[in-house]
């Protein structure tokens, strides 16, 4: 149990979730919402955030309704891997687990490399090398020590995406038209926005780390309305002030703003971005291996993230087909597993739950499920 010194402060928690978000989807998204209006980019990030913050709501539940809520595959265990085949499902799971948080911190590491080897002129490989020592360092503090670090880099990231903002109103490169799009565009759109909001490893870290679990419901809520925030105002920001959105839109718009002032802080933007993203997986990871194996925290953290580092040297895959493989995966966490699980915690249960009445309503919980296939599928549509 973590003393008070430990807990994690209200507004630690609120940048917790948001910093989780912000990650490499908010630095994808402009390229492919480029390629629709300004409707269909609407469309597709309210109904990510609202079907978001159900999950939010749902999963933050479901570890207050668990008796072992350290950690995502503990409270699968109690609550959805049952019967003669619960030891199977358990190792399926954990497989699953360690594939999708291995793709995510892979794509952070890969992400941070182009800036690192801009900034300073050296081989990308040495800028993922670089990017993981300092990444993991702050691993050995915990969640109160990444509860710091995000209190730090989200409100830098706001500071960049706003000076950003303004720089292209200023000088509009590209007009952004209100149409709706190509709908299977649109879909794609749905599914990065899904993924940029993605926290599920940070709703459990805040709901069992925060000092007053009255304030959970607004830490979630908060959190991912900054994320929300920040992701549109940098996907128009993107559009409009670069001459050309690239898959990675800071590239594009630093080459068209042409400052190196500008530069520089685009790459503190995405450094920031990787890194807070790099904390919350990489914390949820170790968490699992440590329990999962019975060994000490640090030593968990580096047995989880050593294998990111690899094979980030090794593989040759694109960001954007990384970010939609991360998409389709997490679909799977959130529709297979974590929507029947929170049924099974609340079915029988007279507690009050953070959306009230409605939290318990089968339709809604379907139709959460019926948008998450819908985030799988959008992993499938080609982009280029």
């Amino acid at each position: 149990m973590n003393s008070k010194k430990d807990k994690l402060t209200f507004i630690e928690s609120l940048m917790l979730v948001a910093g989780a978000g912000i990650g490499t989807g908010i630095l994808t998204i402009p390229y492919v919402a480029s390629k629709v209006g300004l409707t269909g980019i609407l469309v597709a990030i309210f109904l990510a955030y609202i079907i978001s913050l159900i999950t939010y709501m749902y999963l933050a539940d479901l570890t207050l309704n668990s008796k072992d809520s350290t950690q995502l595959l503990g409270i699968l265990k109690e609550h959805l891997f049952r019967g003669r085949y619960k030891k199977v499902l358990t190792y399926l799971f954990f497989v699953i687990f360690i594939v999708i948080l291995l793709q995510n911190l892979i794509v952070y590491i890969m992400s941070a490399t182009d800036v690192i080897s801009e900034l300073f002129n050296i081989e990308p490989q040495i800028s993922k090398i670089i990017f993981y020592v300092v990444a993991s360092t702050l691993l050995m503090f915990g969640i109160k020590g990444v509860g710091i670090g995000e209190k730090i880099s989200v409100p830098l990231i706001s500071s960049v995406v706003i000076l950003l903002i303004v720089l292209s109103m200023s000088d509009v490169k590209s007009s952004l038209n209100l149409a709706f799009g190509k709908p299977s565009l649109v879909i794609a759109v749905f599914g990065l926005f899904m993924f940029a909001f993605s926290a599920i490893f940070s709703v459990v870290q805040v709901t069992n780390n925060i000092e007053d679990i009255r304030y959970i419901k607004k830490a979630l809520v908060g959190g991912l309305s900054i994320n929300m925030v920040l992701t549109l105002l940098f996907a128009i920001a993107s559009i409009v002030g670069s001459e050309k959105v690239t898959q990675l839109a800071t590239i594009g718009l630093t080459k068209t703003i042409n400052k190196t002032w500008v530069t520089m802080f685009c790459s503190i933007f995405v450094l920031c971005a990787m890194l807070t993203s790099y904390w919350s997986s990489a914390l949820a990871f170790a968490d699992v291996v440590s329990e999962e194996l019975g060994i000490g925290k640090r030593k968990a953290c580096f047995i989880s993230t050593i294998p990111t580092l690899v094979l980030a040297l090794i593989l040759p895959l694109s960001i954007i087909e990384f970010v939609q493989i991360g998409a389709g995966a997490l679909s799977i966490i959130v529709g297979i597993i974590i929507l029947p699980a929170y049924y099974n915690a609340v079915k029988e249960k007279d507690k009050k739950l953070l959306l009230g009445r409605v939290a318990k309503s089968k339709v809604l919980i379907w139709i959460v499920g019926i948008f998450t296939i819908v985030m799988a599928i959008s992993s499938f549509i080609p982009v280029d």
